[in-house]
Order: C-alpha cells, then structure tokens, then sequence
C-alpha cells in the first residue's frame, strides 16, 4: 500500500501481480486481512467501503458498505467447531431438482458470478470482523453475509462512549472477541473489552446455512441487474423517433388525425396531399425500412436475455428463497436468528409476481414484434406505390386477414389518450407505474384468477399477487426490497445476544490525536489445553521503551482471567551495546513474537524473536518486566546499515519481510531453513526492482531462495 492508497500485490521476488487502484479523492485505506486460505484479500476503506480482491486475478468479487462509517480494524478467522454434517445438506431435505445454471454471456459475466467468484469452496464457516469508527463491529459469514452488529457503547453500558475499535481477535469458535477500542472523552485511553457471543458457537451449523443460501440469492439479484442493464441497452429507442413524427404530423393542423388518415388509406386506398407528403418525404422507404431492421434486431435480442438469463436466473432465486422460507419455518432452530417466516414468504411472492411480470413482457414483446413487422411492410409498401418505384414480388401481395389484422392495430394499440404509442417495451424498463396497461384478457395470472375468483380470497397463502400497473423494474426494486428485509434483522438478533464478561480502561504515554498510531498485534491460540488470545499493543508513531501483552483466556473456567504485563527495552546485555527503542512488533505463530529494535542514534536496528511461553509465565498485575531476560544468543539479526522500522510476517509462507525507514527498501527473510548459507547482503530499492537478494545467516533467523509465492505485506 503506498501513500495514494493503491494496494499492490507483489511476488517474493518483489515482481508486481496487480495493482488496486484507489477509490476516490481522500479515501485512504485503512485497515487489510487475508482470508483464512489466502485466496481472498479484504481491504477497508476510510469511506466505509470494504472490497473483496480474488488473490490470483486482482479481480474484486464483492463490495459493501455496513453503515457508511469508516472501518477502522479487519480480522477474518476460520470457526474452529466442526459442522459434522455435509453442509449441503444438513438443512433441508432434497424435495426439488437444482435448476439449470444462469447462461453466460458477456454482459453478466462479472457480476452474475460475483456472490461465489473466489468466494467459495470454504467446508468452515470464516466470519469476517469489521470494526467501525463509531464503535461498531459487524460479523460477515464468508465476507459477504451480514450476521452480527455488536454496538460496544451499549454493552458497555458505559458513561463515556465507546469510539474507534482498533483491533479484533475472535477465539476459536467466535464464541468470544477480544477487542481493543478509543474512548470518545478525548483521554489518551483505549478500552479493552471481552465481549462474548454464544449464539454463533450455538447457531454455527445455521449461520453455515443462511450463508450459503445468502451467497446464492446475492449472485443471483446481481445476475439480474446486469441482466436489465442489458436489457435496457438492448431497447431500440427508434420507435420513439418514429412516434416523434407522427406527433408532429398530427400537429400541424390540429384537425387530422394519423390513425384516421391511415385507417382510409387501408380501407380505400386513397391518401390525402398530407398524407402522402409525410408518408413520402418524412418517412422515405429507406427510413422506415431502417427503422423496421432496428425495431425487430432489438426485440430479438430482448427475448433472448429474458428467456436465457432473467427467466432463468429468477426460476434459480425462486429456487432458494423456497429453501429460506423453509429454514424460516424451523422456528425452534432459526427465529433466535431473527429469520422471520412473514418475511421469507413476502421475499419469495415478490419473486414470483416478478416471475409474472416477466411472463407479460415477453406477451408484449411477441405482440409488437407481430403487430410492427405487419404495419412496417404495408407502410413500407405503400411508400413504394405513392413514389412510384418497384415492389418486390414477395410484398406485392397482402390477404385479407393482413388487412384485418392492420386495422384491429389502427384502432385499438396505434394510440393511448389520443398520443401515438407504438412502442410499449420502453415503459416496462422505467422504475415508475405503466403509462399503457396490458388487456387482463392477456395476461396468464389474470386469466387463471378469473377462471379460479377464490385464489384472490386466499389469505397468507404461498400465491403471488402481480400489479398490473407496475413495470418490470418497479416489481424488480421490489423484489430487492423484500429479499433486503427477509435479512435485515438477524445481525442485530445475534448482537442482542451478546454480552460482556471482562472492561478495562489503559491510559497510553501518547497524545489523544496519536491514538490512530498505535500498533496492535493479536493472536489467537487454539491448542486442545490451552486456549486463549493475545493482544500486543506499542506506540507505532515514534519509538517506544517496550510493548504491552495481554491475555484473555478463553475457557470457560478461566473465563474471566485477564493478565497483562509491560517488557521494556533499554540496555540488553545480550544485543550489542546501546540504548534501544521498539519500532514495531506482530505474533509469528503460537511460540514466537517477532520484534524490531532500533538504537537510539538510529544507527543500529536489530530483529528479534521472543519466547511466548516464556513471556506469558512472566505476565501478572501489568507490571514492567525486563525483556533482556528472554533474549538467547542466536534469536536476533543485527542490521548496521539498514534502519529497519517496520516487518511483514507469513507463518504460513515461513517468510519475513523488514522494511526500512523510507519504506523503498526490503529485505526477505527465510524464518525456517535447515540448511545454513552465507552470502553478501545487499538491499533492494522497492521503486527500482530487478532482482531481490537474500540474506542467510547463521543465527535463527535465515534465508534462502524462495519460489515465486505470492504475498503480501502492509507495513
């Protein structure tokens, strides 16, 4: 991340794999976690915003936004509890075939596959945690489905508010967060708080599911925006053109009427001076035929993208939300989560009357496309008589039903309210009611409801109720509305249920304005006979005397043990002479903390690896404890001409990365190698890169080649 807040992802080898372009003026980037299986990048936004990245493409897969407020902490962690079940079917019975797959095309294909692009294939449930600047954290299962609102100022209960969550470290069910949050009195002082969520351990196998169900019902709502885009794109706007004309023939005089004038020219094969003027000089063969092209080309295409992809990927949404309304109905397992039943079926009759909806547009469309094409050839025809050129033989002829059928047009569909109205496609895309409403003698729902008067008298039934004056994008924002709701309250069902079990407040050696600047580290250990969170905490805007370590267990007999203390650096017998000052610090794995030391003449910087073991049995009552006593010999690398400030760890990659001072210069470390090498150092200007060496050393801290792994480190 550099200072115009683009996020790069780079290679081992320093070799750039794509770039992230910033999102907008003064929006920074604030805060970046890995998904648990590193195909997934999340990264926070001063504007609210959170982006989802695929690692190997660059692509982003999802964007949201929780409340608008800026996100000020990310942690993303596997539940460590086993489901015990297949997932795809521990919920409902297999009552209905999986419908067919949305059919791609080049409209959709990046939205459509957006809920489950680089975001499936997790067998655990992994809970997404954003912390907030109003002092707010939200729980995403699987990034994208919103499933817990902690508010900290309410459950602190607290006379001073609650402001910025600076760090989240979930335990290993999520059945417990360890967070780290400002106060809002302007004081130098951070809350540390333990706030316990057992619905989630409770409700994992459900929240697995919803997840699941959300995923799927979210791609395919995105399927069906790109799908009306398209559709929208596809409308041909000529008829508008054409309708222009004839608006303004009928205004010359304010006497004569199109449709009259048409309607004798039909009957009697006689055209006014007027009439053929417009029909001659206005329309011309050539426009009209032009037009006639455009017109059919256009409706085509608009019946292909509503058969193979709004129709379809309707019949897929209706699919699950038949699924959701069913776990809605297992009260005893999903109303604690604030699915409600009334809300799941509104959702799912939403669908269906846009199912309707749809059914009526492609009526629409086949009529106009029978009607126009019937008109255009007698118009065009007629052109051709009135200016004396030659018919071709395949038009030359017309029967009597063509002339009933042009006459029944003229009559009934060739104006509304006395305007001409030859296109009635265009209204169906616009969000507001239709200006010309189909016959009820055409519409399927209508002629079955006639047929059957008691369906109407049916109440909380599963049947859908179409509004006949509602257009296709007004029943679709409906739809997202209702599907919106049938979610909406199960954040804040499950945040109700949370509680805290452990509050106290730290005051930090820092201006209030300095708050922002502090370093945190968390780890979460999760071993069978020990469990528990850590959370390292030092002042990141200058250099400090030590860091803060603190301890939550997390079993329930020990529940309530917090312990704490503060290890200083100063003179260490151990290091090479001098005072020195921590620049930065994070947990490698569950045994080691890595740690940089920085002289203060600033000549000298030293990486070190501490014992957590050892430095846990030294924790008690926050005292200050001398850190020289848990340095060996061969735990620490000496840098006397690299002032390295900031590090980058991998546990999983078993690589380091140091940064200077300037942040152009880096260096790579191997962390476990068994064989040991030496070679000559050399640094690498990050702006300039070829070739990045690697150091090796005989201490415990080495490096060797790496192959090309893709990481990526934030300093």
């Amino acid at each position: 991340m550099n200072m115009e807040s683009e996020v790069f992802l780079r290679r081992l080898s320093w070799s750039k794999v794509w770039k992230l372009p910033k999102t907008g003026d003064g929006v920074k980037v604030t805060a970046i976690v890995w998904r648990p299986d590193s195909v997934v990048l999340a990264v926070g936004y001063s504007s609210g915003h959170v982006i989802l990245v695929d690692v190997e493409s660059g692509e982003v897969v999802h964007t949201f936004n929780p409340c608008g407020e800026p996100v000020t902490a990310l942690s993303w962690e596997n539940s460590t509890a086993s489901l015990t079940e297949e997932p795809d079917n521990f919920l409902l019975p297999e009552l209905l075939p999986h419908p067919p797959k949305v059919n791609s095309s080049k409209f959709d294909m990046g939205s459509m596959t957006e809920g489950d692009k680089g975001l499936k294939n997790e067998e655990l449930l992994s809970l997404l945690w954003i912390g907030l600047k109003n002092g707010s954290v939200y729980g995403y299962a699987f990034g994208l489905f919103p499933c817990c609102l902690l508010k900290l100022s309410e459950l602190s209960s607290a006379n001073d508010a609650v402001g910025a969550v600076r760090s989240i470290c979930p335990n290993g069910d999520h059945s417990q967060l360890c967070l780290l949050a400002d106060l809002l009195a302007g004081r130098s002082e951070v809350l540390l708080m333990t706030v316990e969520t057992p619905l989630i351990t409770h409700c994992l196998k459900e929240l697995y599911g919803l997840g699941v169900l959300y995923r799927q019902i979210t791609g395919l709502m995105d399927c069906l925006v790109s799908a009306q885009k398209a559709l929208q794109e596809a409308w041909e706007d000529a008829l508008v053109d054409l309708e222009s004309k004839m608006v303004r023939y009928e205004n010359n005089d304010g006497q004569s009427s199109l449709s009259v004038d048409l309607m004798e020219l039909l009957m009697f094969g006689h055209a006014g001076i007027k009439l053929e003027k417009f029909l001659v000089t206005d329309l011309t063969d050539k426009g009209l035929k032009r037009i006639g092209q455009a017109v059919e080309l256009s409706y085509s295409n608009m019946q292909k993208l509503l058969i193979k992809h709004i129709v379809c990927a309707n019949y897929q949404l209706s699919h699950y939300l038949t699924q959701l309304c069913g776990l809605a109905k297992q009260e005893n397992r999903f109303s604690c989560l604030g699915l409600q039943v009334n809300l799941c079926l509104a959702a799912y009759r939403a669908a269906g009357s846009f199912t309707a909806k749809t059914a009526e547009l492609q009526q629409v469309i086949d009529g106009s496309i029978k009607y126009l094409k019937t008109f255009f050839r007698w118009l065009y025809v007629t052109i051709l008589r009135l200016s004396d050129e030659p018919i071709p033989p395949e038009l030359a002829t017309s029967t009597q039903q063509d002339v009933r059928f042009i006459a029944n047009f003229l009559a009934k569909d060739f104006e509304t309210d006395g305007q001409v109205r030859l296109d009635r496609i265009g209204q169906y895309l616009r969000n507001e009611p239709l200006t010309s409403v189909a016959s009820s003698k055409t519409r399927p729902w209508d002629m079955l409801a006639e047929a059957c008067p008691s369906l109407a008298h049916i109440q909380d039934s599963d049947l859908f109720q179409p509004r006949a004056e509602r257009s296709l994008a007004q029943e679709f924002a409906h739809l997202e509305q209702q599907v919106k709701a049938s979610f909406e309250a199960i954040p804040s069902a499950v945040g109700q249920t949370a509680s805290l079990s452990f509050m106290t407040s730290l005051t930090l050696d820092c201006p209030n304005d300095s708050l922002g600047k502090i370093s945190i580290t968390t780890r979460s250990i999760n071993q069978p006979k020990d469990r528990c969170n850590l959370i390292g905490l030092t002042n990141s805007a200058s250099p400090s005397s030590g860091f803060y370590l603190f301890e939550f267990a997390s079993e329930k007999e020990r529940k309530n043990l917090t312990r704490a203390a503060f290890f200083s650096f100063g003179r260490c017998s151990n290091l090479p002479p001098g005072e020195y000052k921590l620049s930065d610090m994070q947990f490698y794995n569950n045994e080691i903390i890595s740690v940089l030391l920085l002289t203060e003449e600033n000549t000298t910087s030293i990486f070190l690896q501490l014992s957590i073991p050892l430095l846990r049995e030294r924790q008690s009552n926050m005292r200050s404890v001398d850190a020289n006593t848990f340095i060996e010999a061969n735990s620490f690398r000496v840098f006397n001409d690299f002032q390295a400030t900031a590090l980058g760890l991998s546990s999983s990659r078993k690589v380091a990365a140091i940064f200077s001072s300037s942040k152009r210069k880096v260096r790579i470390f191997d962390m476990e190698v068994d064989e040991e090498e030496d070679v000559e150092d050399e640094d690498q200007d990050i702006e300039d890169v070829s070739d990045l060496s690697h150091e090796i050393s005989k201490d415990g801290i080495n490096q060797k080649d790496i192959s090309d792994v893709d990481m990526a480190v934030s300093p």
